[in-house]
């Protein structure tokens, strides 16, 4: 009965690693690369050949390779440790360049999320507070926060999906910041902690903001409902007729609290645009009672209005908001929501939208524009795109990183 060479078998192993670590590298790289950068597969069995071949060229050249060897146990293991060094490692490069994403950027890198040791913070709607930390910072190059608004930031917290990534984190608490407070500018860094570094600039508009083009603001002395608030649309009973307009401020006599700013708010910025006014969560209104409301109207009403000293208002309903209706559709269909900035170099500046067919190419719609002087909701197939544009973009996840990458 012959004896297994136990010894012959274990110098084979050793000898097989030795030469076969070049190689496999060799095989590492090859199915990355082919994977990652042609999504081809390369045959194992032509990476198995080279492997064989590079093996004799290192082997060659460590004085390995003895005709003796050949012809022994000791050649047989190594030439099989080698083979299957090649294989495995190729499989390896192959799994590796399918994992990693086509458009590697820092952004992507960022993508991770929430402590796992916060699990005791999730509520049971899987949402998780968001506080800040340490001082609330001003911004360079804008005036001071005001010592009560800081405060209030300071003291607060938020309620966020617990699964969101960091970078998602932080531009929906700079959004909700930026309405809640109306801010100029907002900067928030959030840890794995769920702790948020917060730098926040003020308005330096006032008033003159909430007012359309073409408008005047006017107020005029009334009875004053409970909780009307900037935004609701009014209607004024004048001696000669009426008009008709969105409230803009409003003041109750002898109350502090108030929907309109104080008049060295006043600023010559462009107005924004009051047809679909942004609703904001800390929104003043009034306690009802005598007082003052400011609408904003055409130039002959507004010299109507006022040419009267008192007068009779009736508050319009808003009826259902239809725009939660359609989200809560698009959500139910596993829809998100994102807001995406087009970047300098994007390809899509210049373009239009019908032009770029971003719904057919990127598998996503554009419901709104965000500019500097203007917010165009709905826009047309024929709205071109510029640097800078922020848009709001409904689609399903993957298609939504794909179109962020696209445009920034």
């Amino acid at each position: 009965m012959t004896s297994i060479p136990v010894s012959e078998i274990l110098v084979g192993v050793y000898l097989g690693l030795l030469a076969g670590i070049f190689p496999a590298f060799i095989a590492f790289s090859i199915g990355f690369g082919f994977k990652y950068f042609t999504n081809v597969t390369v045959p194992g069995l032509g990476v198995v050949v080279l492997g064989a071949g590079l093996a004799g060229i290192s082997g060659g050249l460590m004085g390995l390779m003895d005709p003796a060897l050949a012809e022994s146990w000791t050649g047989i293991v190594a030439v099989l440790v080698v083979l299957m060094a090649c294989l495995w490692a190729h499989s390896q490069g192959d799994k590796l360049g399918t994992a990693t994403p086509r458009k590697l950027t820092l952004k992507s890198l960022r993508e991770s999320k929430l402590s796992t040791d916060l699990a005791e913070r999730v509520d049971s709607y899987g949402q998780i507070r968001i506080r800040p930390i340490g001082d609330v910072h001003d911004v360079e190059g804008y005036p001071p926060l005001p010592d009560d608004v800081r405060e209030e930031i300071y003291t607060g917290s938020w309620r966020f999906p617990a699964d969101l990534p960091l970078a998602e984190l932080e531009a929906r608490l700079e959004e909700r910041l930026l309405t809640d407070y109306e801010l100029a500018d907002v900067s928030v860094t959030i840890d794995r902690k769920g702790r948020a570094q917060i730098a926040a600039a003020p308005s330096a508009a006032g008033l003159s903001r909430r007012v359309p083009a073409g408008k005047r603001a006017v107020s005029i002395r009334t009875l004053l409902p409970t909780g009307i608030a900037r935004g609701d649309i009014v209607t004024i009973a004048l001696p000669d007729g009426e008009v008709t307009g969105p409230v803009v401020g409003a003041h109750t006599i002898g109350v502090e609290d108030s929907t309109e700013p104080p008049e060295d708010e006043e600023s010559d910025e462009i107005p924004a645009d009051l047809d679909a006014p942004t609703p904001t969560l800390k929104a003043p209104t009034t306690t009802g009672g005598e007082g003052r409301v400011t609408v904003a109207v055409p130039l002959d009403e507004a010299r109507r209005v006022i040419a009267t000293e008192f007068a009779r208002i009736t508050v319009h309903s808003r009826g259902k908001q239809r725009e939660y209706e359609a989200i809560g559709v698009l959500k139910r269909d596993g829809n998100g929501f994102r807001k995406v900035t087009v970047g300098e170099g994007s390809a899509l500046v210049g373009d239009t939208i019908g032009a770029a067919r971003i719904r057919d190419n990127y598998g996503v719609a554009v419901l709104a524009i965000r500019r500097l002087s203007e917010r165009i909701v709905a826009p047309r197939g024929v709205t071109e795109l510029n640097a800078g544009d922020s848009l709001i973009v409904v689609g399903k996840r993957p298609r939504l990183e794909a179109f962020e990458e696209v445009a920034a």
